[in-house]
């Protein structure tokens, strides 16, 4: 009987570490490169829950090799925690759980490219062009050609 006790056990931890392996969340709160995650579903005590701050999960190139990226998840925003090892702490990640309809996606790959937007402003790449725009001022830049819109423009020599 013993040994059932302990497969039992057993059973257990690793069903408990599955189901916190990938979990759903919202952006609760940041500091710096860190984010606090609150869970709806049920904790241990029966009631939604909130991680302590993760680190998100980024690019970081390191003493100039590759590429380093960051970009600020927003409070609100719908997060996936990946936790290695089925355990949430300091080696769990925090990944943007994608558009939905509140915060809907600023374009399409196919035919935006890569748009980056914050509030009223945006980058967007694509093969060929290269835009940036703030309001209703725009530089476009194509093979050969620049395009700049804006009520206004001033050159500053320096």
């Amino acid at each position: 009987m013993r040994g059932e006790r302990d497969l039992r056990k057993r059973l257990a931890a690793l069903e408990r570490r599955m189901n916190t392996l990938i979990m759903v969340g919202t952006a609760e709160s940041n500091q710096g490169s860190k984010t606090k995650v609150r869970f709806d579903d049920a904790g241990a005590g029966g009631q939604p829950f909130s991680s302590p701050l993760l680190p998100q999960a980024s690019c970081s190139g390191k003493n100039g090799q590759g590429v380093s990226r960051f970009s600020k998840i927003g409070i609100g925003e719908p997060v996936l925690v990946f936790s290695p090892g089925g355990e949430l702490g300091i080696h769990s990640r925090v990944l943007p759980g994608g558009p939905v309809d509140d915060q809907p996606s600023p374009g399409t790959a196919e035919s935006d490219g890569d748009v980056l937007q914050i509030g009223n402003a945006a980058i967007a790449v694509k093969d060929g062009e290269a835009k940036i725009s703030v309001g209703g001022a725009s530089i476009t830049l194509t093979d050969g050609l620049i395009v700049l819109k804006a009520a206004q423009i001033r050159l500053e020599q320096g």
